[in-house]
């Protein structure tokens, strides 16, 4: 229930969040939170990481289509209690914020990024709150598969 309720709960806060920044934010315009560390800079994103792939919606939506379609088949599996439980919690956080960035780009045909932190002498993502699940779920998946051998 736990995996189910974080898979919803990323889910919704990513779309609050983004639909808080179509509100408010300024589009393509940088503003500083935190000095030199932290910025809100409102874009849409057409393609994937750093706007790859821009233009190319219907081959990104059925790549990452496969992908969550894989993942759900393995977060349902250890729902049920078939594959090692420990894989939940970052299962759900990953399913969380690629269903967030998903359904955003089929309905707009892009996603909102607003956050930024730069990187000294390197080009910086923008990303949003279902690209910090995502690379937070991961990270968890790839650290406990490590330490499962």
């Amino acid at each position: 229930m736990k995996g189910i309720l974080t898979l919803f709960a990323v889910l919704g806060l990513d779309t609050v969040t983004k639909k808080w920044a179509d509100e408010n934010l300024p589009l393509n315009r940088k503003i500083e939170i935190v000095r030199n560390r932290l910025y809100f800079w409102h874009i849409k994103n057409s393609g994937i990481a750093y706007n790859r792939f821009s233009g190319k919606r219907k081959s990104i939506l059925l790549f990452t289509g496969g992908l969550l379609a894989y993942y759900s088949g393995v977060f349902i599996n250890v729902l049920r209690g078939k594959k090692n439980r420990k894989y939940t919690l970052p299962l759900a956080l990953t399913l969380g914020g690629g269903y967030g960035n998903f359904l955003e780009r089929a309905r707009k045909g892009k996603v909102t990024d607003f956050l930024f932190v730069p990187a000294e002498g390197r080009n910086a993502p923008i990303f949003n709150l279902a690209d910090i699940s995502i690379l937070l779920g991961t990270l968890w998946l790839t650290f406990v598969s490590l330490y499962e051998k």
